[in-house]
């Protein structure tokens, strides 16, 4: 069963409770679990910490975090080791930010996007595979995708590692 962990400040609110409406009316197997609404870097670490913890133990499961712009959640969220949060605007972005990022923490702002753009981005972070091409209704694959970009996904959370790693 997928875990999804909500959080939220009062700003993302709204968004969030239109969402987990959403999750929990799907067909899917979806344990949400929603730690309520607080100030936004309170939630922040709660579903950071939470996520982390989860993903340690192998298990799958994602985030999601709302504040008035997804921008504060996010820059809190990513200060836990592990996690990777992306603030998205738009389905498309949140399809790359799965696709090539491997983000494990949907950030959206409650002041810009709808509840209807929201509930379509979270289907489609929740339905988007890492090192595989975005999905779109509009092209199967975008004329970008190609074996060497796979090929540079595959490897790039060790460089990355290794990046984070010389910091120390």
């Amino acid at each position: 069963m997928i875990k999804i962990l909500l959080g939220c400040d009062g700003f993302g609110e709204d968004l969030k409770n239109a969402i987990k409406t959403h999750l929990l009316s799907r067909n899917k197997e979806y344990e949400v679990i929603d730690y309520g609404c607080c100030e936004y870097y309170k939630a922040s670490a709660t579903v950071a910490t939470e996520l982390k913890k989860l993903l340690e133990r192998n298990e799958t499961a994602f985030g999601m975090l709302f504040c008035g712009t997804g921008m504060g959640v996010s820059i809190i969220a990513n200060k836990f080791e592990g996690i990777s949060a992306a603030t998205c605007e738009n389905e498309r972005a949140v399809r790359c930010a799965r696709a090539i990022s491997d983000a494990n923490i949907l950030c959206l702002g409650g002041k810009f996007t709808s509840s209807e753009d929201g509930i379509k981005m979270a289907d489609a972070f929740l339905d988007q595979e890492f090192v595989q091409p975005p999905k779109s209704c509009e092209v199967s694959t975008p004329e970008w995708w190609s074996e060497d970009v796979e090929n540079f996904l595959k490897t790039s959370k060790e460089g990355i590692a290794q990046v984070l790693a010389a910091q120390k």
